[in-house]
């Protein structure tokens, strides 16, 4: 359940493209918390309406290198599931529109078919142009025995001096995930970020996932963070 925070909160100053919304993030401390109707992790649905709360630290090694790592704690309202995890992301700027990086993530659930364990990835984002940048990602998943890719094309627009809006939209493919093996889910995002003040911020959006596996369910949901950068 790792937010990506630098798409909400990188707006609080100028309303920048995606590639400067990453690169104009202060150092700090950021926090957010939110409520969802619907769970949905790698294209397969584990809660109901739920409550999450993540805090993340960034740390600059260099002009070009940085470290971003912090933890997480999603529960369901009226369900047994939940989950805590734990990541730290290395990112290299290898120019002004090409970032790689890897991760490292720890999930530990309770209520779930999955099995708790570590992550690893490696990622790569480019820069199309001041709207537009795409991601693509692939990880191993070591508690499940399972590997995961995603290829995702992401979207942000200014609307006013204090807010804007992004859309994100994905394909990913998996093998060994519970009983899924190929392409397993088009999913996407719409939504939109709201400054309240330089270090405060709120966005609502709407999720969706339709799935390309046989054994999978298509699922709407939405939902509201709290953004704050300390």
């Amino acid at each position: 359940m790792k937010h990506s925070l630098h798409a909400g909160l990188a707006i609080l100053t100028a309303l920048p493209s995606f590639a400067e919304i990453e690169n104009e993030i202060p150092l700090g401390i950021e926090a957010v918390t939110g409520i969802r109707t619907g769970y949905v992790y790698r294209g397969i649905e584990l809660a109901q309406t739920s409550l999450d709360f993540q805090i993340e630290a960034e740390f600059a090694l260099s002009n070009t290198e940085t470290l971003n790592f912090g933890s997480w704690y999603l529960s369901e309202g009226d369900g047994d599931f939940s989950e805590t995890g734990a990541f730290i992301d290395f990112r290299h700027e290898v120019d002004e529109q090409t970032i790689i990086g890897a991760s490292l993530t720890y999930r530990h659930f309770s209520g779930s078919a999955l099995d708790s364990g570590v992550d690893l990835g490696v990622f790569l984002t480019y820069q199309l142009n001041d709207d537009w940048d795409w991601k693509a990602g692939a990880y191993y998943d070591f508690g499940n025995d399972a590997f995961y890719s995603s290829l995702d094309l992401r979207w942000s627009k200014p609307i006013s001096d204090s807010a804007f809006i992004a859309v994100e939209n994905g394909v990913s493919y998996v093998a060994g995930l519970l009983d899924r093996d190929g392409l397993n889910d088009y999913y996407g995002r719409l939504s939109l970020t709201y400054a309240v003040s330089d270090s405060v911020a709120f966005t609502p959006f709407i999720g969706w996932n339709l799935a390309l596996d046989s054994s999978g369910d298509d699922s709407l949901h939405g939902g509201l963070f709290f953004e704050v950068i300390f």
